[in-house]
């Protein structure tokens, strides 16, 4: 009978617990208490060191550049959405504090909650108009789901690229 030991070499469990800080950091991504994709290309990074294959070093470096894509273009389009729809930019400056106020405040959801709370109320004292800070509002919302779409996004990607690394080498 096999030990528990010999199930599994030690490439598998580096894979096996790598897999697992990615699904943690998706997670993280979609409930936002952890920092998501930092944790991905932690584990991914953790993994190259241990395996030391180019292949997963030129991976590892296009995970890192969707990191840092995904980093500028997750302020950048809802930022740019929300302009177009006439939210001044001092609207999301305050929106973007009370969010990071709300971050500390209600652990998992404080962050979108103030966000989009801020945006509606700054934008009902600023129109003093319902329907105008509610259509403000609905577009602080689809931000935010935005925001975490691509951030999400990179992630996946991550994980696949990390998957077509284990698998093909």
């Amino acid at each position: 009978m096999a030990d528990v030991a010999d199930l599994l070499d030690p490439r598998e469990w580096a894979v096996a617990l790598a897999f697992l800080a990615m699904l943690v950091g998706l997670v993280g991504i979609v409930v936002p208490v952890l920092p998501g994709l930092a944790l991905v290309n932690a584990a991914f990074l953790g993994f190259t060191l241990y395996d030391r294959d180019p292949w997963g070093w030129a991976a590892l470096g296009v995970s890192l550049v969707l990191w840092a894509a995904a980093a500028v273009l997750q302020y950048y389009v809802p930022g740019k959405r929300l302009l177009a729809a006439g939210i001044p930019s001092w609207v999301l400056l305050v929106a973007g504090l009370a969010g990071v106020v709300g971050f500390f405040v209600v652990p998992v959801v404080g962050l979108p909650l103030f966000f989009v709370g801020a945006v509606y109320l700054v934008q009902s004292y600023r129109a003093r108009h319902l329907g105008r800070s509610l259509g403000s509002t609905w577009q602080a919302v689809v931000a935010v789901v935005t925001s975490q779409a691509i951030e999400l996004a990179a992630g996946v990607t991550s994980v696949v690229l990390f998957v077509l690394v284990v698998v093909l080498t």
